[in-house]
């Protein structure tokens, strides 16, 4: 009873501004909380970023450690630049694969479909302590691409 009689006593300018901020103070927390939430998912994603971030970069690096030791045990056990180059080439899915000698320089050639593989291949060789490309031809054609490097 004495609650209506308080709010009886008000005028409507003023009964007005308090169902205004009646509607407006819980609009507020709302917001306040939202933002909150906003605030501590973008945290969380940037923290998810940044583990990604370091994941990728030691993934790589393992990768790269991997290939690494491949090629060293290829070397290791195949010392000789014909018998490391046939050995790497079989483990890539190159087609044609065949290794000669023009003019006294050694060549490789094959065909590959895929640019990631004969890159893969190509950067392999160049671990060999005694194999360096001299030149480089790609011809590429509607199902694959056909290599031709000359090796020192």
């Amino acid at each position: 009873m004495k609650l209506l009689d308080f709010w009886g006593s008000f005028q409507t300018n003023e009964k007005r501004m308090i169902k205004i901020l009646l509607f407006l103070l819980p609009l507020i927390v709302v917001f306040i909380y939202l933002g909150d939430i906003s605030n501590k998912i973008s945290a969380k994603k940037l923290n998810l970023e940044v583990a990604k971030a370091n994941f990728d970069y030691v993934y790589d690096k393992a990768l790269n450690f991997q290939k690494y030791s491949l090629a060293q045990k290829a070397l290791f056990d195949y010392p000789e630049k014909k018998d490391f180059i046939f050995s790497e080439s079989k483990r890539y899915p190159l087609i044609d694969f065949q290794l000669g000698e023009e003019e006294g320089i050694m060549f490789i050639a094959f065909k590959s479909e895929s640019v990631v593989n004969y890159a893969q291949f190509l950067e392999s060789l160049v671990n060999h302590p005694e194999i360096e490309i001299i030149s480089l031809s790609i011809t590429p054609n509607s199902e694959f691409q056909q290599v031709k490097a000359f090796l020192q």
